[in-house]
């Protein structure tokens, strides 16, 4: 009896140890299978929460909004404005009350339309006369800029432009006779020459 309570025992206890590593490999395996997952929520759900924006990036656009605010708001300023001295280069001229002359008896017949002046940098302007040129003789007459000067402080200066019409007899024609001068010029004097005629009309610039 004894040596079969013995042969039980020994037998349990070969059972018992013959399934300790069985369950202990089943453990890791399970351990294993669940590290596993685990990290692989971790990994997924880390991938699928959006990143909070950087407050870097903010803070750097700013800078370049601020520059683009400040060249928006310098364009408008670059233009002169009607009290700008350059502003004051510009404009029409008042007619004096002598803007009309007479060649050859009335044969010729030249009328100053108009006059305008407008700045070409801080120290020149150009000075433009509208005239019409009436032709009452027999024969066609040229109306050209050799027959005009502009005077100023007794040095007569030719025009710039290229003036140079042929008027039939009988017909009137309109042209510009424009000239170039010192801003600093006031007080300046067209002379208008037909043949051995000269005329002169004074003009007073701003």
């Amino acid at each position: 009896m004894r040596d079969e309570m013995s042969e039980n025992k020994s037998a349990n206890d070969s059972n018992w140890w013959s399934t300790l590593p069985g369950l202990l490999t089943g453990l890791a395996a399970i351990i294993t299978a669940v590290t596993g997952l685990f990290v692989a929520f971790t990994h997924l759900n880390g991938r699928s929460e959006p990143t909070p924006p950087s407050s870097t990036s903010s803070a750097s656009s700013s800078p370049s909004a601020a520059s683009s605010a400040s060249i928006a708001s310098s364009g408008p300023s670059a233009a002169p404005t009607a009290g700008s001295p350059r502003s004051s280069l510009s404009g029409a001229i008042a007619l004096p009350e002598l803007h009309q002359v007479k060649h050859g008896g009335g044969d010729t017949v030249i009328t100053i339309l108009s006059a305008d002046f407008e700045p070409i940098d801080a120290d020149r302007r150009l000075l433009k006369f509208r005239v019409r040129y009436l032709n009452n003789g027999k024969y066609p007459a040229n109306f050209w800029k050799d027959s005009y000067r502009l005077i100023i402080e007794d040095a007569p200066r030719a025009p710039t432009n290229s003036l140079n019409e042929v008027v039939a007899a009988g017909e009137a024609k309109e042209g510009d006779v424009v000239f170039q001068l010192p801003v600093s010029a006031k007080d300046v004097v067209l002379q208008i020459t037909s043949g051995e005629e000269q005329s002169h009309i004074a003009f007073t610039l701003p």
